[in-house]
């Protein structure tokens, strides 16, 4: 079996040399991108493993898999909203993704936003450049005093309610399927609207999809209290970027940590050299003081990194051996 692995970076190219070793197995690595120019890199391999913030959205891409004869298809991460189930089925490719992999590394980046702002380190920053360190606009709060909302309490969400809760906050969700036997962590709200209006901090851990594009919106915006702070360390397309940037600017909302954005394909993983469109956006966010923008990094640790790898991998592997793995993407809408 081959495989032609896309987007590695130097952490990784050991964990994969490890596990080609003792699978037997041949690979072939680019720290490219997957996509219509890249694909003919993986000619000769039967599966192929990717992960990228750009979306596969491109039937070209597809068909020439299908033409190569590459059977099997990995993205190293949970979300597969950047896949086309529609292309999937018709060129017969199976997909799968890493449904769990290390929910406290992006928890416990949703609290490294939150005590960033909390703490104005970046006004902090800013001032330190200039060797200004007048107190005054920085003064802070602790966590124990604040009610946390979090919306979205799968393996991410509910790491990250548990992370805060043992921290002292008060943990509030939302979620349309709730868990059981959490009571000791959180506490359920009926709608997503009595959350926002009662949260100091809104964190966000729901996947993505055409029903909650935008979830939070201004009509929401409109709800927080003026010092909340948006965490996002789930996907851009939650939050209504435009919306977002318009109650930052009127001050109708404390701040916000987003290690995700619309568009963000236009900026991640790319200096501004290299960065071919202007992202219309992130100018204006940068220039505010509480605002901070990290690029889609919450996932990324040597645990997390490593966990993705070997899971892509054995799932490509399965699927060769056996046509089946347990984190197949189901390719019914």
């Amino acid at each position: 079996m081959k495989i032609f692995i896309y987007g590695i970076g130097k952490k990784e190219q050991p964990v994969a040399a490890q596990w080609a070793a003792e699978h037997n197995v041949t690979l072939e690595t680019s720290d490219q991108e997957l996509n219509a120019e890249t694909i003919i890199l993986a000619k000769n391999a039967d599966a192929v493993s990717f992960q990228q913030m750009a979306s596969i959205h491109d039937e070209a891409v597809y068909q020439q898999m299908a033409e190569y004869g590459i059977r099997f298809l990995s993205t190293r991460s949970a979300g597969i909203d950047g896949l086309s189930k529609a292309y999937l089925k018709k060129y017969n490719i199976k997909a799968a993704n890493v449904p769990v992999y290390s929910p406290r590394a992006i928890a416990e980046h949703a609290l490294t936003l939150s005590f960033m702002l909390l703490r104005h380190i970046p006004r902090l920053m800013q001032r330190e450049q200039q060797q200004n360190f007048v107190l005054d606009g920085l003064i802070g709060r602790e966590i124990h005093d604040l009610t946390v909302g979090i919306i979205g309490t799968g393996h991410i969400g509910l790491t990250t309610a548990q992370l805060f809760n043992s921290l002292g906050a008060n943990v509030i969700a939302y979620d349309k399927f709730p868990k059981e036997h959490v009571e000791e962590t959180l506490t359920y709200l009926p709608t997503i609207e009595a959350v926002v209006e009662k949260a100091d901090i809104i964190s966000l851990h729901t996947p993505y999809t055409s029903e909650n594009h935008h979830l939070i919106s201004e009509k929401l915006l409109n709800l927080m209290k003026p010092e909340t702070l948006i965490i996002n360390t789930a996907r851009g397309p939650l939050v209504d970027t435009k919306a977002l940037l318009t109650a930052l600017q009127a001050g109708k909302i404390g701040g916000a940590g987003l290690d995700t954005l619309e568009n963000e394909d236009l900026y991640i993983n790319k200096t501004k050299a290299e960065q071919t469109s202007e992202h219309p956006y992130i100018a204006e966010l940068l220039a505010l003081d509480n605002v901070i923008v990290s690029p889609h990094i919450a996932f990324y640790t040597l645990e997390a990194s490593k966990i993705l790898m070997e899971s892509s991998l054995n799932s490509l592997y399965e699927l060769e051996q056996n046509g089946q793995t347990d984190s197949l993407i189901s390719l019914e809408e």
